[in-house]
């Protein structure tokens, strides 16, 4: 069996990276951003169990899909795997009576930067042409990490203050929503099913409705219609997938 898998690694690592989809790389990129705003939901609503079920459930998606990600890129998938093997078991949230709900300093800089770094590697898949599902699961992996900053700067007490230059810059979540609802407008205008034309629509005015607040930073307090909102849209790009031949 050992023999086996370094035969399947030895013949994957032959081959260019470019001769595999980004779907894994993608779908590990969004779970790891739900991943940290379950995290950082869980500390904003005072240790809700929903919150924390989410993020078990977001964990280990990360962990299924960074497994997949060697199918498309094993030299890369084994880096990420280094970063992310020392993270997940860290990535949970505690309360003491002098902090409230709080994460590790140390471990909120680390994901931050792993995610950082994952949307920045996921990016560079947009250099070829991407399939129709990989531009959905771009979609998502887009408005997932928008989010994932949102709460991140939510939950720390220094709020923007606490990202540099480079983090902002290379994670700007104003450009990625202006991306992100062109994508809905493509995905409409190019479906065949008038229903889903219609969700996809509704999809981009539930996120306009609270755009604003969130690519600025500006409407901290409203966490809770910010993370039933991305699920919905969520959702609706999830069917548009389904949809796919």
């Amino acid at each position: 069996m050992i023999l086996l898998r370094r035969f399947i690694l030895l013949i994957l690592l032959c081959l260019p990276a470019s001769a595999y989809s980004s779907i894994a790389l993608f779908k590990h990129t969004q779970a790891v951003s739900q991943t940290m705003s379950a995290l950082y939901m869980q500390g904003l609503s005072e240790g809700n169990k929903k919150y924390e079920k989410d993020l078990e459930s977001y964990k280990k998606k990360a962990n299924s899909t960074l497994k997949a990600y060697y199918n498309e890129d094993p030299v890369q998938a084994e880096k990420l795997n280094a970063s992310w093997g020392k993270l997940k078991d860290l990535v949970i949230i505690s309360y003491s009576s002098d902090y409230g709900w709080d994460i590790d300093a140390e471990v909120r800089r680390d994901l931050r930067t792993y995610q950082t770094d994952l949307y920045q590697l996921s990016l560079t898949k947009k250099t070829k042409p991407l399939s129709e599902e990989e531009k959905y699961q771009f979609a998502l992996l887009q408005i997932e990490s928008i989010i994932a900053r949102f709460f991140d700067i939510a939950s720390v007490y220094n709020g923007a203050l606490s990202l540099s230059n480079t983090e902002s810059q290379r994670l700007d979540p104003a450009t990625m929503s202006q991306e992100f609802k062109l994508s809905l407008d493509k995905f409409a205008s190019s479906s065949n099913d008038d229903t889903l034309a219609k969700k996809l629509i509704s999809a981009k005015n539930k996120w306009e409705f609270i755009e604003e607040g969130v690519v600025n930073y500006s409407d901290q307090s409203a966490y809770f219609l910010v993370y039933a909102t991305k699920k919905k849209v969520n959702e609706v790009i999830e069917s548009g997938i389904s949809q796919l031949p």
